[in-house]
């Protein structure tokens, strides 16, 4: 099950530009809460946290999903309220290595949450040990529906008994009590296929054409007619006249 970890935050006054500017170069995070007031509505709280305790809580889970126990104060250090949170979104820097802003939702004990657990195989199955066939991983997550107490960090699949051609499919999977999955039913998770095998293409040899020879045409020379019949010209009438004569 994912353990909660506690989680000191600062409510924070400025929201604009400079003022998040401010404090990141003071070593905090920049942040939102956010949660439901008495009449339901949705709120949000701006809040600040200290980088260094804030990575530290992330390093120490290994799911990605961390419940977070949030204790919040004032500037001044009081403490002003204290809530069970899911750390839900974490923005890094897209080009150096720390975090820009984070997103906590407040959740209750006796609330059920929707989240995304990673899925992970053990053993090896029959199908790639013996038949040399490929393990694929058809979904890396699992979206699951429980109580906060019951959200677990990691799901495990035993994959040792799949032959090639079979999968484990979403309903097929064990989850822990009272975590039920929302993913359809019928959509494999791991699957066992037969090998790939590598076509080997054989050059073909260029076929040479004969050469045709023709004979070659005197340039002014005139064809030989051919016979009435479609036939060779006859050799006589093909023959020069005596110069001078009609």
């Amino acid at each position: 099950m994912a353990k909660t970890v506690p989680l000191q935050v600062s409510t924070r006054a400025g929201t604009g530009r400079a003022a998040v500017k401010a404090l990141r170069r003071a070593g905090n995070v920049p942040g939102v809460l956010y949660g439901k007031s008495k009449d339901k509505a949705v709120r949000s709280r701006p809040i600040e946290i200290d980088a260094k305790k804030l990575n530290t809580v992330l390093h120490s889970s290994t799911s990605e999903n961390v419940l977070v126990d949030v204790e919040i104060t004032d500037p001044s250090g009081a403490k002003v309220d204290q809530h069970l949170a899911l750390l839900l979104d974490v923005q890094h820097h897209p080009l150096e290595d720390y975090i820009i802003h984070i997103d906590l939702h407040e959740i209750d004990q006796d609330e059920i949450l929707h989240a995304e657990v990673p899925v992970t195989s053990v053993g090896e199955p029959v199908g790639v040990k013996n038949g040399g066939g490929l393990l694929e991983t058809m979904l890396r997550t699992i979206r699951v529906a429980c109580l906060p107490k019951n959200l677990p960090e990691l799901i495990t699949v035993d994959v040792s008994h799949l032959e090639i051609g079979h999968s484990v499919h979403v309903r097929e999977l064990t989850l822990p009590e009272g975590v039920t999955a929302s993913n359809p039913p019928e959509l494999p998770v791991f699957s066992v296929f037969a090998p790939k095998e590598e076509v080997v293409e054989t050059p073909t040899a260029e076929v040479q054409q004969p050469e045709v020879i023709k004979e070659k045409k005197v340039e002014g020379e005139a064809a030989p007619a051919a016979d009435a019949k479609g036939g060779k010209p006859d050799a006589k009438a093909a023959a020069a006249k005596p110069e001078g004569k009609k």
